[in-house]
């Protein structure tokens, strides 16, 4: 399974349907329902795992994305600060992270086609299925329909989608064949856990393409070899994290990943450091980055390769430039680029506002800072945010119903 790509993109999928679509629009998009990987590995087919990576329990993944959709580009952000960005007509893709000084570009691919009937046996495919009934959602006329993902090979998985033939196709990273459906998905169930799914929500027309601008004075880096780039020479981790000389990255074909290359890192005699099982790459600072090895386990490096943990994280990803949160047998904590744990032994850490991690600990939730400083005691039932950036809280102490309070309201009440 996918955990951490910022540097190394998963390819997206892209194409544009001719249809009377116009304008830009701005949505929404909250998914719902978790699942044990155990329990979907006995459900889905493997080809279909990465469909789900958002619904995964105890995962890092985005559970909020604000969506951009027009008839000739695309963007999302996620609550994690990862953006694509698509062009449909010069057919070329961009990732980064809020923050980064290197930007991802890629040639879109045109898989996973809307097809009744394959031409090649060997290809997969989508399948379009009982588009008779419609749906009003957000005010915009929906067609629900079956939708079936098909690898003749390896089997299918099918979701209910509500899609709008007015509203311009977009794509996530975990869905990309949702750039085929003919028109905007706003809504899906998946037809097996049928408490997996998403839905759209505040869809607001808009005029001003410029959220699909570039970031400036930044670096790309071309993954795509007719782009001329040679993965051979590893550039992409070179680009990324500039190790100290002699040292340096070397890139390897890997028979079990098919085309995919791994990384290493070599002397200038060519002497082996580490050898080519580094998959991804998000730097932390000039001396510390973040490696996911072939076993999907992760890695502090320093600037001269050598491994600051001395076992795999299951989960690490940077909080800021010096601290991440990591998991190890499903307990989390907050770790420091020297390799200290500044906290540990906790049910799960994930993203809040501000400088605010959540946590959990016995069905209880509570804050830390980035430090791993216990700011707000576990002791609450409910912690969230809604759409307008209020604080939603359920404190049986005070109430069985969930409270909303202003960001100022909720410093004052727990956190002075």
């Amino acid at each position: 399974m996918k955990k951490l790509v910022h540097v190394v993109f998963l390819t997206i999928l892209l194409s544009h349907s001719a249809t009377a679509q116009d304008n830009l629009w701005q949505m929404k998009l909250s998914f719902k329902g978790q699942i044990a990987v155990e329990e979907l590995e006995k459900s889905v087919p493997e080809f279909a795992l990465d469909f789900y990576e958002s619904f995964l329990k105890g995962g890092t993944t985005a559970q909020e994305v604000t969506i951009f959709t027009s008839p000739t580009k695309i963007k999302s952000v996620d609550n994690l600060g990862h953006v694509l960005i698509a062009d449909r007509t010069k057919k070329q893709e961009y990732s980064f992270t809020k923050g980064d000084d290197l930007l991802s570009q890629d040639v879109l691919s045109s898989d996973y086609p809307l097809l009744k009937n394959p031409t090649d046996p060997k290809d997969a495919y989508l399948i379009l299925e009982n588009g008779s009934e419609k749906e009003t959602i957000n005010g915009v006329s929906c067609i629900k329909a079956l939708l079936k993902v098909v690898d003749p090979y390896l089997g299918e998985v099918a979701m209910t989608i509500w899609y709008a033939p007015d509203l311009p196709s977009y794509y996530l990273s975990s869905l990309p064949f949702l750039i085929n459906v003919p028109g905007a998905v706003l809504k899906l169930n998946d037809q097996v856990h049928n408490s997996l799914g998403f839905e759209v929500s505040a869809l607001t027309k808009l005029s001003d393409l410029k959220e699909f601008e570039l970031p400036h004075e930044v670096k790309i880096v071309k993954l795509s070899e007719n782009e001329g780039s040679n993965l051979d020479d590893a550039s992409v981790f070179q680009d990324a994290f500039e190790l100290k000389a002699p040292l340096k990255w070397f890139s390897q074909q890997n028979a079990a990943y098919g085309d995919e290359h791994l990384f290493g890192v070599k002397k200038a005699d060519g002497t082996i450091v580490e050898p080519a099982n580094f998959y991804s790459i998000d730097v932390l600072n000039k001396q510390r980055a973040i490696v996911s090895d072939s076993s999907s386990l992760f890695w502090i490096i320093d600037d001269e390769a050598k491994k600051i943990n001395h076992v795999g994280f299951e989960v690490l990803y940077a909080v800021n430039d010096e601290n991440m949160v990591y998991a190890i047998e499903d307990r989390y904590g907050i770790i420091n680029a020297s390799g200290v744990s500044l906290i540990g032994g906790l049910s799960n850490i994930s993203n809040f506002v501000g400088s605010y991690l959540l946590f959990s600990e016995n069905n209880k939730q509570g804050l830390l800072d980035f430090n791993g400083k216990i700011v707000l005691k576990p002791t609450l039932d409910f912690i969230d945010t809604d759409e307008q950036g209020n604080i939603l809280v359920k404190d049986l102490k005070i109430s069985s119903e969930v409270q909303q309070y202003s960001l100022p309201d909720f410093h004052e009440k727990y956190l002075k």
